[in-house]
């Protein structure tokens, strides 16, 4: 492969006399085809030794210039190709025009790297003169006139050479500082995202030097919150204060123990500022060397906040515990209570004296009050079951306008946006209703200047396009409901957590944080779903979305019964033959046959499902009444009971007693499962008018 020949280094020949340039020509541009010329050359530059053989000697690519003015505007044009000059040779006297010194001052202005060399005649100024004009400068030499052509050659050689290795040194100098510079860029970089990464790390950090004193010699913006402390004044700042609300002995000997190299983990320790709460802190050491000066870096936690919550978990926990055992407690109180409800009838039925049956009051009436503490009970342990039906929508909003107006205080608007004739919805009227107060009541919290809360509600069409888009949602018909508030809004970091049991962001004491949980559990719990969206500064909007209820043919409404609590018989006499009972509980077991008796109607009673369906079985054809307890043992259920019963024969009235059911509070619609109309369901205790009430509500038409 054939070695591109160097470029030639250009010099600049200035000087108003055209022989001139000929002999520069003749010495610095010889053609290589005149050998005997070159020869001739290198005799008269080395003398008559005949060298062998010996390399060409240096070639240069020359320009010419009769000016001063002209030579800068070729210098000028040579920097802005990118090919400069090496050399100029300047003749001192170049009239009209400037002369050598003004013409050197010109052409070093712009190109202060070209090597130049005088040529003069004369004795037109000093060398002092000179260097008063033009500058103490490595880049200038004097040829007298007439050189000799060895020394052109020299001067060419050796400046056109040192131009080069100048050129050469300014672009490696150049190159290291492109260098430096990158280097200084990427060091300048990662200080910069290191020192990005420190301050906005929301875990406090700290950076000490050992010696002398442990100083501090940085912290990111979370220690400075953490500590309340300013970086002016953690100039100051020593280790017994960088502790402070610490104990310094301890915090000092926590920090010798890393200079020895131990690795501090999830150390814990407690501080208190002036006039604040006690903070949990947990902290991590490590010895780190800097600089080769020995530090360590220490990472804080306030996990006072998590310790909070892992408190309230436990709390939480306890009273779910609570409510477990208070629900249990309730089932088993509640059957005790129907005995003496039921047993204080019956002495009010069957005693003669007045005395007897006045002493029975008492009794039912203590008995319905301690009925009311076990629903208490019930409502704490969030096992009350809910009661859905067919609602007018627009009937519940008019009926909660009064209401929420006297909620919300008079510094809040009210916009209601609630077309007439909603389609109806299958709810549980007053879980609904406390929804929309529970949502209303925290606009109202977000507002604590003022401003207007929009309540809205319309019917709305999902598909299921737009329920992939919701992880909730499913595709079908419903009533899009929306609580819209002007209000603070939710803070990003927040807004993952409103549904969350226990969040709040209100005050100590202004909030429980379980509003939203409700509202998130009763929506879920009717078959809808909720969403939120907000601004923060601007307002919140909390969109839930019930299904619309099913269409269902008209049902004729049953003939009237009687007055409530009057005997079956007097409502028609001989609607029911017999019933059959199951009943766990033995006293509630005695009790309910006198109750039947008492209503004319003849029973039979088993101790559980399992016997209740033998004797059906036995005899299907002899109750035409089933009333049954929920919750029995030997593994048939009342509604097992009923779900057989009522395959074998559908059409059979039936009671569905109950103190307490996981099953009908999580499955409202657990009663649906039954074939047939859906079973009356009588909540224990009840009173014997309560029991006839519920016989007359299932008994059959007179004939």
């Amino acid at each position: 492969m054939n070695t591109p020949a160097p470029a030639l280094h250009r010099i600049l020949i200035v000087d108003d006399t055209a022989s001139i340039h000929l002999d520069f020509a003749k010495i610095l541009a010889l053609p290589p085809a005149d050998a005997a010329a070159r020869d001739a050359l290198a005799t008269a530059v080395f003398g008559d030794t005949e060298p062998a053989p010996a390399p060409s000697p240096p070639r240069y690519d020359l320009d010419a210039a009769y000016q001063g003015a002209e030579a800068l505007e070729l210098v000028q044009r040579a920097l802005a190709a990118g090919r400069p000059y090496a050399l100029a040779f300047v003749d001192m006297r170049m009239p009209p025009g400037w002369d050598g010194l003004e013409t050197i001052g010109h052409l070093w202005a712009a190109d202060p790297e070209l090597q130049i060399v005088i040529c003069t005649a004369y004795s037109d100024h000093t060398w002092s003169t000179i260097r008063e004009r033009l500058g103490q400068s490595s880049n200038l030499l004097i040829l007298k006139k007439p050189f000799d052509h060895v020394e052109v050659l020299q001067l060419a050689h050796s400046l056109t050479t040192k131009w080069e290795l100048a050129s050469a040194h300014r672009a490696r100098l150049d190159e290291l500082d492109r260098a430096v510079r990158h280097r200084t860029d990427e060091l300048v970089q990662s200080e910069a995202r290191f020192t990005a990464a420190f301050n906005a790390s929301p875990i406090a950090q700290a950076i000490l030097a050992h010696e002398p004193g442990f100083a501090i010699l940085a912290v990111n913006r979370a220690f400075e919150s953490l500590f309340h402390t300013t970086p002016a004044e953690l100039a100051r700042t020593t280790t017994d204060n960088f502790g402070r609300g610490v104990d310094p002995e301890r915090w000092r000997a926590l920090l010798e123990r890393v200079v020895t190299g131990e690795e501090i983990d999830d150390y814990p320790f407690v501080f208190r500022l002036p006039g604040e709460p006690e903070r949990h802190i947990r902290c991590v050491g490590r010895r780190i060397q800097l600089n080769g000066r020995l530090c360590s870096i220490w990472l804080l936690r306030d996990v006072t906040q998590q310790l909070e919550l892992e408190q309230q978990l436990r709390q939480s926990q306890k009273l779910d515990a609570i409510g477990q055992l208070s629900a249990g407690i309730a089932h088993d109180f509640n059957n005790i209570l129907t005995a003496i409800q039921g047993y204080a009838g019956e002495i009010r039925h069957l005693a003669r004296e007045e005395e007897v049956r006045r002493m029975a009051v008492p009794i039912q009436t203590a008995a319905t009050r301690a009925a009311a503490l076990t629903r208490q009970l019930l409502v704490f342990a969030r096992k009350q079951i809910l009661q859905p039906e067919l609602a007018d929508l627009n009937e519940v909003f008019a009926e909660l306008r009064p209401l929420l107006r006297r909620l919300i205080g008079a510094d809040i608007e009210i916009r209601w946006n609630i077309p007439a004739n909603l389609p109806r919805v299958v709810a549980d009227i007053a879980s609904f209703e406390q929804v929309v107060v529970n949502l209303v009541v925290n606009a109202r919290d977000a507002m604590p200047r003022g401003g207007c809360i929009e309540i809205a509600a319309r019917p709305l069409t999902v598909d299921a396009e737009a329920a992939r888009r919701q992880i909730d949602a499913r595709p079908g018909d419903f009533i899009e409901i929306s609580v819209a508030d002007t209000g603070t809004g939710i803070a990003p970091e927040t807004l993952p957590h409103v549904f969350e049991p226990f969040f709040t962001t209100k005050e100590p004491g202004k909030g429980t944080g379980l509003g939203l949980s409700t509202v998130y559990a009763i929506v879920h719990q009717q078959g809808g779903w909720v969403t939120v969206k907000t601004q923060p500064g601007a307002g919140t909007t909390f969109t839930l979305y019930h299904p619309v209820a099913p269409a269902a043919p008209t049902v004729e409404p049953p003939a009237a019964p009687g007055a409530p609590g009057a005997p079956v018989a007097q409502r028609g006499a001989g609607r029911f033959g017999r019933a059959l009972v199951a009943e766990d509980d033995e006293i509630v077991r005695e009790l309910l046959p006198k109750v039947l008796a008492n209503e004319r109607i003849p029973s039979d009673v088993a101790p559980n499902g399992r016997a209740a369906l033998e004797l059906w079985r036995q005899s299907p054809g002899a109750y035409d009444l089933v009333i049954t307890d929920m919750v029995m043992p030997g593994g048939i259920s009342g509604l097992a009971l009923l779900h057989e019963i009522r395959t074998l024969n559908p059409g059979v009235p039936a009671i569905l007693m109950t103190g307490y059911s996981n099953l009908l509070a999580d499955r409202p619609d657990a009663l649906s499962a039954i074939p047939g109309p859906p079973p009356r369901v009588l909540l224990k205790p009840f009173h014997p008018c309560d029991f006839a009430a519920a016989l007359a509500e299932i008994a059959p038409p007179a004939a």
